[in-house]
Protein backbone atom coordinates (compact mmCIF):
# COMPACT_ATOMS: atom_id res chain seq x y z
CA UNK A 1 0.00 0.00 0.00
CA UNK A 2 0.87 3.30 -0.97
CA UNK A 3 1.62 5.65 1.62
CA UNK A 4 1.05 9.52 1.84
CA UNK A 5 1.72 12.23 3.70
CA UNK A 6 -0.77 15.83 3.25
CA UNK A 7 1.21 19.19 3.49
CA UNK A 8 -0.64 22.47 3.93
CA UNK A 9 1.11 25.68 4.91
CA UNK A 10 -1.41 28.32 6.45
CA UNK A 11 -2.32 31.53 8.43
CA UNK A 12 -5.36 32.31 10.29
CA UNK A 13 -7.08 29.44 8.89
CA UNK A 14 -8.96 28.31 11.80
CA UNK A 15 -12.06 27.86 10.34
CA UNK A 16 -11.10 26.32 7.07
CA UNK A 17 -9.17 24.06 8.82
CA UNK A 18 -12.30 22.90 10.99
CA UNK A 19 -13.54 22.10 7.31
CA UNK A 20 -10.70 20.55 6.02
CA UNK A 21 -8.90 18.49 8.45
CA UNK A 22 -11.93 15.97 8.74
CA UNK A 23 -11.67 15.22 5.22
CA UNK A 24 -7.93 13.77 5.16
CA UNK A 25 -8.98 10.51 6.81
CA UNK A 26 -7.06 8.61 3.68
CA UNK A 27 -3.79 10.45 4.81
CA UNK A 28 -1.23 8.17 7.04
CA UNK A 29 -0.10 11.76 8.02
CA UNK A 30 -0.71 15.43 7.78
CA UNK A 31 2.10 18.00 8.16
CA UNK A 32 0.49 21.74 8.72
CA UNK A 33 3.30 24.47 8.83
CA UNK A 34 1.68 28.06 10.15
CA UNK A 35 3.54 31.29 8.55
CA UNK A 36 2.54 33.64 11.94
CA UNK A 37 -1.54 33.02 12.85
CA UNK A 38 -3.28 35.37 15.15
CA UNK A 39 -6.25 33.13 15.44
CA UNK A 40 -6.41 29.45 16.61
CA UNK A 41 -4.91 27.72 13.65
CA UNK A 42 -2.36 26.41 15.46
CA UNK A 43 -5.13 24.94 18.19
CA UNK A 44 -6.94 23.29 15.49
CA UNK A 45 -4.58 21.44 13.65
CA UNK A 46 -3.34 20.39 16.78
CA UNK A 47 -6.61 18.75 17.01
CA UNK A 48 -5.60 16.37 14.07
CA UNK A 49 -2.12 16.27 14.06
CA UNK A 50 0.94 16.23 16.18
CA UNK A 51 2.77 17.65 13.26
CA UNK A 52 2.58 21.13 13.24
CA UNK A 53 5.57 23.46 12.85
CA UNK A 54 6.36 27.30 12.49
CA UNK A 55 7.95 28.45 9.41
CA UNK A 56 9.21 32.23 9.50
CA UNK A 57 7.22 34.02 6.59
CA UNK A 58 9.93 35.10 3.91
CA UNK A 59 7.32 36.72 0.86
CA UNK A 60 8.24 32.88 -0.76
CA UNK A 61 5.64 30.22 -0.87
CA UNK A 62 8.15 27.53 -2.54
CA UNK A 63 10.03 27.92 0.73
CA UNK A 64 7.35 27.57 2.53
CA UNK A 65 6.06 24.11 0.87
CA UNK A 66 9.38 22.52 0.42
CA UNK A 67 9.53 23.50 4.61
CA UNK A 68 6.29 21.50 4.93
CA UNK A 69 7.53 18.38 2.92
CA UNK A 70 11.16 18.61 4.73
CA UNK A 71 9.00 17.30 7.39
CA UNK A 72 7.03 14.96 5.55
CA UNK A 73 8.26 10.88 5.92
CA UNK A 74 5.60 8.91 3.57
CA UNK A 75 6.18 7.85 -0.07
CA UNK A 76 4.34 10.37 -1.25
CA UNK A 77 3.23 14.15 -1.01
CA UNK A 78 0.00 15.58 -1.48
CA UNK A 79 0.05 19.27 -0.75
CA UNK A 80 -3.33 21.15 0.06
CA UNK A 81 -4.26 24.97 0.70
CA UNK A 82 -6.51 25.43 3.50
CA UNK A 83 -9.16 26.35 1.67
CA UNK A 84 -9.74 23.81 -0.44
CA UNK A 85 -12.02 20.61 -0.05
CA UNK A 86 -12.02 16.79 -0.91
CA UNK A 87 -15.60 15.61 -1.57
CA UNK A 88 -16.37 12.13 -0.41
CA UNK A 89 -15.79 10.81 -3.80
CA UNK A 90 -12.14 12.13 -4.06
CA UNK A 91 -11.57 10.84 -0.69
CA UNK A 92 -12.93 7.29 -1.85
CA UNK A 93 -10.30 7.75 -5.05
CA UNK A 94 -7.25 8.34 -3.18
CA UNK A 95 -8.15 5.62 -0.55
CA UNK A 96 -8.35 3.32 -4.17
CA UNK A 97 -5.15 4.56 -4.95
CA UNK A 98 -3.19 3.69 -2.45
CA UNK A 99 -4.43 0.32 -3.02
CA UNK A 100 -4.09 0.30 -6.53
CA UNK A 101 -0.63 -1.48 -7.62
CA UNK A 102 0.50 1.05 -10.47
CA UNK A 103 3.25 2.93 -9.25
CA UNK A 104 4.04 6.92 -10.93
CA UNK A 105 6.19 9.97 -10.07
CA UNK A 106 3.51 12.70 -10.44
CA UNK A 107 -0.11 12.39 -10.30
CA UNK A 108 -2.07 15.33 -11.45
CA UNK A 109 -5.68 15.72 -9.98
CA UNK A 110 -8.37 18.34 -11.52
CA UNK A 111 -7.87 21.75 -9.44
CA UNK A 112 -11.79 23.28 -9.62
CA UNK A 113 -11.98 27.16 -9.00
CA UNK A 114 -15.19 27.57 -7.38
CA UNK A 115 -16.93 30.48 -9.17
CA UNK A 116 -19.42 32.31 -10.41
CA UNK A 117 -18.95 30.40 -13.60
CA UNK A 118 -16.03 27.39 -12.16
CA UNK A 119 -13.60 26.57 -14.31
CA UNK A 120 -10.89 23.87 -13.58
CA UNK A 121 -7.46 23.26 -14.72
CA UNK A 122 -5.05 20.07 -14.36
CA UNK A 123 -2.27 20.54 -11.45
CA UNK A 124 0.14 18.07 -10.36
CA UNK A 125 -0.92 17.51 -6.63
CA UNK A 126 0.50 13.80 -5.30
CA UNK A 127 4.10 13.60 -6.15
CA UNK A 128 6.46 11.29 -4.93
CA UNK A 129 9.33 12.16 -2.17
CA UNK A 130 12.42 12.75 -3.51
CA UNK A 131 15.02 15.24 -4.14
CA UNK A 132 12.96 16.40 -7.28
CA UNK A 133 9.69 16.97 -5.58
CA UNK A 134 10.18 20.47 -4.69
CA UNK A 135 8.13 23.77 -5.24
CA UNK A 136 10.02 26.67 -7.66
CA UNK A 137 8.45 29.91 -7.99
CA UNK A 138 7.99 32.72 -4.74
CA UNK A 139 4.05 32.96 -5.68
CA UNK A 140 2.10 30.78 -7.72
CA UNK A 141 4.69 27.86 -6.68
CA UNK A 142 4.51 25.00 -8.62
CA UNK A 143 6.90 21.24 -9.03
CA UNK A 144 8.15 20.88 -12.17
CA UNK A 145 6.95 17.19 -14.21
CA UNK A 146 9.34 14.58 -13.93
CA UNK A 147 10.04 10.63 -14.21
CA UNK A 148 6.18 8.56 -15.03
CA UNK A 149 3.08 11.51 -14.71
CA UNK A 150 -0.33 9.70 -14.45
CA UNK A 151 -3.90 11.38 -13.99
CA UNK A 152 -6.64 10.47 -11.31
CA UNK A 153 -10.29 11.06 -12.25
CA UNK A 154 -11.04 13.02 -9.00
CA UNK A 155 -10.44 17.12 -7.84
CA UNK A 156 -9.84 19.23 -5.36
CA UNK A 157 -12.44 22.07 -5.36
CA UNK A 158 -11.01 25.62 -3.74
CA UNK A 159 -13.06 27.56 -2.26
CA UNK A 160 -11.15 30.95 -1.96
CA UNK A 161 -13.02 33.25 0.73
CA UNK A 162 -10.63 36.61 0.07
CA UNK A 163 -8.98 37.88 -3.19
CA UNK A 164 -5.04 37.79 -3.01
CA UNK A 165 -3.98 39.84 -6.00
CA UNK A 166 -3.21 43.10 -4.22
CA UNK A 167 -0.49 41.10 -1.42
CA UNK A 168 0.56 39.36 -3.98
CA UNK A 169 1.28 42.92 -6.32
CA UNK A 170 3.38 43.72 -2.49
CA UNK A 171 5.39 40.26 -2.20
CA UNK A 172 6.45 41.10 -6.11
CA UNK A 173 6.81 44.73 -5.83
CA UNK A 174 9.35 44.32 -2.69
CA UNK A 175 11.38 41.38 -4.63
CA UNK A 176 11.92 43.71 -7.24
CA UNK A 177 13.17 46.35 -4.52
CA UNK A 178 15.37 43.69 -3.25
CA UNK A 179 16.51 42.83 -7.44
CA UNK A 180 15.34 40.00 -6.54
CA UNK A 181 16.00 37.45 -9.76
CA UNK A 182 12.59 36.68 -11.86
CA UNK A 183 12.44 33.39 -13.73
CA UNK A 184 10.46 33.63 -16.92
CA UNK A 185 7.10 32.04 -15.17
CA UNK A 186 7.92 35.17 -12.32
CA UNK A 187 7.48 37.46 -14.91
CA UNK A 188 4.41 36.27 -16.69
CA UNK A 189 2.82 35.89 -13.73
CA UNK A 190 3.85 39.11 -12.54
CA UNK A 191 1.99 40.33 -15.41
CA UNK A 192 -1.07 38.55 -14.83
CA UNK A 193 -1.16 40.14 -11.22
CA UNK A 194 -0.25 43.81 -12.79
CA UNK A 195 -3.55 43.41 -14.75
CA UNK A 196 -6.04 42.13 -11.83
CA UNK A 197 -4.84 44.96 -10.21
CA UNK A 198 -5.55 47.26 -13.21
CA UNK A 199 -1.74 48.14 -14.40
CA UNK A 200 -2.51 46.76 -18.20
CA UNK A 201 0.28 49.54 -19.23
CA UNK A 202 3.02 48.06 -17.40
CA UNK A 203 1.84 44.51 -17.92
CA UNK A 204 2.00 44.76 -21.48
CA UNK A 205 5.40 44.86 -22.38
CA UNK A 206 6.35 41.48 -20.42
CA UNK A 207 3.49 39.95 -21.88
CA UNK A 208 4.38 40.67 -25.50
CA UNK A 209 7.90 39.20 -24.84
CA UNK A 210 7.28 36.57 -22.93
CA UNK A 211 4.55 34.85 -25.73
CA UNK A 212 7.39 35.03 -27.76
CA UNK A 213 9.99 32.97 -26.17
CA UNK A 214 10.26 29.67 -26.71
CA UNK A 215 11.20 28.46 -23.16
CA UNK A 216 8.23 29.13 -22.06
CA UNK A 217 5.65 26.54 -21.13
CA UNK A 218 3.70 26.13 -24.17
CA UNK A 219 0.00 26.54 -21.93
CA UNK A 220 1.22 29.63 -20.20
CA UNK A 221 2.07 31.33 -23.81
CA UNK A 222 -0.99 30.44 -25.12
CA UNK A 223 -2.38 32.07 -22.13
CA UNK A 224 -0.60 35.28 -22.52
CA UNK A 225 -1.21 35.57 -26.11
CA UNK A 226 -5.30 35.37 -24.72
CA UNK A 227 -4.22 38.71 -22.42
CA UNK A 228 -2.68 40.18 -24.75
CA UNK A 229 -5.89 39.75 -27.08
CA UNK A 230 -8.05 41.07 -24.45
CA UNK A 231 -5.96 43.92 -23.99
CA UNK A 232 -6.78 44.66 -27.49
CA UNK A 233 -10.62 44.25 -27.62
CA UNK A 234 -10.41 46.29 -24.47
CA UNK A 235 -9.46 49.57 -26.81
CA UNK A 236 -11.47 48.05 -29.97
CA UNK A 237 -8.38 46.92 -32.13
CA UNK A 238 -9.27 43.54 -33.16
CA UNK A 239 -6.44 43.13 -36.02
CA UNK A 240 -4.26 43.33 -33.10
CA UNK A 241 -6.61 41.06 -30.89
CA UNK A 242 -7.07 38.98 -34.25
CA UNK A 243 -3.16 38.81 -34.52
CA UNK A 244 -2.49 37.49 -31.13
CA UNK A 245 -4.84 34.86 -31.30
CA UNK A 246 -3.69 33.72 -34.32
CA UNK A 247 0.14 33.24 -32.94
CA UNK A 248 -1.85 31.27 -29.88
CA UNK A 249 -3.50 28.56 -32.43
CA UNK A 250 0.04 27.68 -33.82
CA UNK A 251 0.86 26.69 -30.34
CA UNK A 252 -1.98 24.73 -29.27
CA UNK A 253 -5.60 23.72 -30.64
CA UNK A 254 -7.73 26.65 -29.78
CA UNK A 255 -9.64 26.41 -26.30
CA UNK A 256 -13.68 27.08 -26.11
CA UNK A 257 -11.76 30.59 -24.44
CA UNK A 258 -9.86 31.51 -27.71
CA UNK A 259 -12.97 30.41 -29.71
CA UNK A 260 -15.23 32.91 -28.19
CA UNK A 261 -12.33 35.57 -28.69
CA UNK A 262 -12.07 35.21 -32.29
CA UNK A 263 -16.02 35.18 -32.38
CA UNK A 264 -15.71 38.24 -30.16
CA UNK A 265 -13.48 40.11 -32.76
CA UNK A 266 -15.61 39.03 -35.73
CA UNK A 267 -19.22 39.88 -34.22
CA UNK A 268 -16.77 43.94 -33.44
CA UNK A 269 -16.60 44.09 -37.10
CA UNK A 270 -20.03 42.74 -37.93
CA UNK A 271 -18.98 39.79 -39.77
CA UNK A 272 -21.24 37.56 -38.28
CA UNK A 273 -20.87 34.81 -40.41
CA UNK A 274 -17.19 34.26 -39.52
CA UNK A 275 -18.65 34.90 -35.53
CA UNK A 276 -20.89 31.83 -35.70
CA UNK A 277 -18.42 29.75 -36.99
CA UNK A 278 -16.57 30.34 -33.90
CA UNK A 279 -18.65 30.09 -31.52
CA UNK A 280 -19.43 26.98 -33.28
CA UNK A 281 -16.44 25.79 -32.52
CA UNK A 282 -16.16 26.74 -29.13
CA UNK A 283 -18.90 24.84 -28.49
CA UNK A 284 -17.22 21.52 -29.86
CA UNK A 285 -13.89 22.21 -27.93
CA UNK A 286 -12.49 19.08 -26.57
CA UNK A 287 -9.36 20.73 -25.62
CA UNK A 288 -8.22 20.30 -22.02
CA UNK A 289 -5.07 22.19 -22.03
CA UNK A 290 -4.99 25.23 -19.29
CA UNK A 291 -8.18 26.50 -17.70
CA UNK A 292 -10.97 24.68 -18.08
CA UNK A 293 -13.99 26.85 -18.27
CA UNK A 294 -17.69 25.72 -19.21
CA UNK A 295 -19.03 29.12 -19.02
CA UNK A 296 -16.67 29.35 -22.36
CA UNK A 297 -18.17 26.24 -24.11
CA UNK A 298 -21.63 26.40 -22.98
CA UNK A 299 -23.27 29.49 -21.65
CA UNK A 300 -20.98 32.41 -23.70
CA UNK A 301 -21.12 30.71 -27.16
CA UNK A 302 -24.91 29.50 -26.88
CA UNK A 303 -25.65 33.38 -26.03
CA UNK A 304 -23.58 34.65 -29.11
CA UNK A 305 -24.40 32.61 -31.53
CA UNK A 306 -28.61 33.70 -30.98
CA UNK A 307 -27.27 37.59 -31.22
CA UNK A 308 -25.39 36.63 -34.40
CA UNK A 309 -28.14 34.90 -36.01
CA UNK A 310 -30.91 37.13 -35.07
CA UNK A 311 -28.59 39.32 -36.96
CA UNK A 312 -28.54 37.41 -39.73
CA UNK A 313 -32.18 36.85 -40.06
CA UNK A 314 -32.70 33.32 -38.71
CA UNK A 315 -34.48 34.10 -35.66
CA UNK A 316 -35.83 30.41 -35.32
CA UNK A 317 -32.47 29.44 -34.98
CA UNK A 318 -31.82 32.22 -32.88
CA UNK A 319 -34.42 31.25 -30.49
CA UNK A 320 -33.04 27.56 -30.07
CA UNK A 321 -29.37 29.16 -28.88
CA UNK A 322 -31.06 31.73 -26.60
CA UNK A 323 -33.31 28.43 -24.82
CA UNK A 324 -29.93 26.87 -24.59
CA UNK A 325 -28.34 29.51 -22.92
CA UNK A 326 -31.13 30.08 -20.76
CA UNK A 327 -31.47 26.45 -19.51
CA UNK A 328 -27.76 26.63 -18.12
CA UNK A 329 -28.34 30.19 -16.54
CA UNK A 330 -31.82 31.51 -16.29
CA UNK A 331 -31.22 34.44 -14.14
CA UNK A 332 -28.59 35.77 -15.50
CA UNK A 333 -29.00 39.05 -16.89
CA UNK A 334 -27.81 38.70 -20.85
CA UNK A 335 -30.39 36.19 -20.93
CA UNK A 336 -33.26 38.09 -19.10
CA UNK A 337 -32.05 41.33 -21.56
CA UNK A 338 -32.16 38.68 -24.57
CA UNK A 339 -35.85 37.42 -24.02
CA UNK A 340 -37.45 40.52 -24.82
CA UNK A 341 -36.57 39.51 -28.47
CA UNK A 342 -38.14 36.50 -28.70
CA UNK A 343 -41.73 36.99 -27.15
CA UNK A 344 -43.85 35.62 -29.53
Amino acid sequence: MKTLSVTLIVKNEQDNLTRLLPMLSFADEIVVVDTGSTDSTVEVAQQFTDKVYSFAWCDDFSKARNYAISKATCEYIMWLDADDTLSSDTQKTLIGWKFAPENADMYYMRYSMQCEFPFWFWRERIVRRCNKCRFKGFIHEAISPFGVVRYLDCEVAHKPVASHEQRNLQIYQRALQQHRKFTLRDKFYYAKTLIECNEMVKALPILRSFAKSSRAYVVDRVDAYKLLANAALSVGDTSAALKYLSQSVKILPPSGEICCLFGQCYMERQQYQHAVQWYTYALNSQSQSGFINEYYVTFLPNVQLSVCLWRLGDKQLAKKYHDAAKSLYPNNPTVLANDKWFVS
